[in-house]
């Protein structure tokens, strides 16, 4: 069973038992009552923020594999070459002169990718994982969000309404069986990527084929 493996189960399962715990506690409180709707938006924002830690704890792993496997830019696929190399993109806006944009195609490039894959830029969620961040962040990842397109709608509805509850809005959510359909969008989605991580780093699939 590969390290990588290991790690994202055991990061979604402390995950997945908190919301079970407190799904407890609402499933025994008196439906109507101000204790009931705090712990129904207490779950949604549990949710939300265990949604997008998990994709973000998910992406940092894969990324710090690939670091580890020791492998040249030039060896990975385009997608990947192109998400290492954000900070240098980033310095290269900065001084778009003709004599810079010659240096960096002629010299720099070349030996960037004859270097190790390593990425000072990590994926990031900008606090709202909308499910077009989702798609966007894993695509440059290559890796699979096939589930992201099904739940679009779920995806966007948690993120907005946890919005509207981070900021001190009135927001109900009317029981369990509301929220329950959001939550097997996130978890599904979830272990969608997480299966898709350990497919990637298990076949080397980060890699051009010859």
């Amino acid at each position: 069973m590969s390290n990588w493996y290991v790690e994202l189960d055991k990061d979604l399962n402390w995950r997945e038992a908190e919301l079970t715990s407190l799904k407890v506690q609402l499933i025994t409180t008196t439906k109507g009552t101000v204790a009931h709707k705090v712990l129904l938006r207490a779950m949604w924002a549990l949710l939300y923020a265990h949604y997008e830690g998990f994709c973000k704890f998910a992406w940092d792993l894969y990324l710090d594999e690939l670091q580890k496997a020791g492998v040249k830019r030039k060896e990975c696929k385009d997608e990947i070459a192109r998400l290492s190399l954000q900070k240098q993109f980033k310095e290269l806006r900065g001084d778009l002169s003709s004599e810079n944009l010659w240096n960096f195609v002629q010299i720099n490039l070349k030996n960037l990718l004859e270097e190790n894959i390593d990425f000072q830029v990590k994926l990031e969620t900008d606090s709202n994982l909308y499910p077009n961040v989702l798609i966007d962040n894993s695509r440059q990842a290559c890796l699979d969000c096939i589930l992201v397109d099904q739940y679009k709608i779920e995806l966007r509805t948690l993120v907005v309404r946890r919005n509207y509850i981070a900021h001190g809005k009135e927001m109900t959510i009317q029981d369990i069986t509301e929220y329950q359909k959001y939550e097997k969008a996130a978890l599904e989605v979830m272990h969608e990527l997480a299966i898709s991580i350990v497919e990637c780093l298990d076949k080397k699939l980060y890699l051009k084929i010859p």
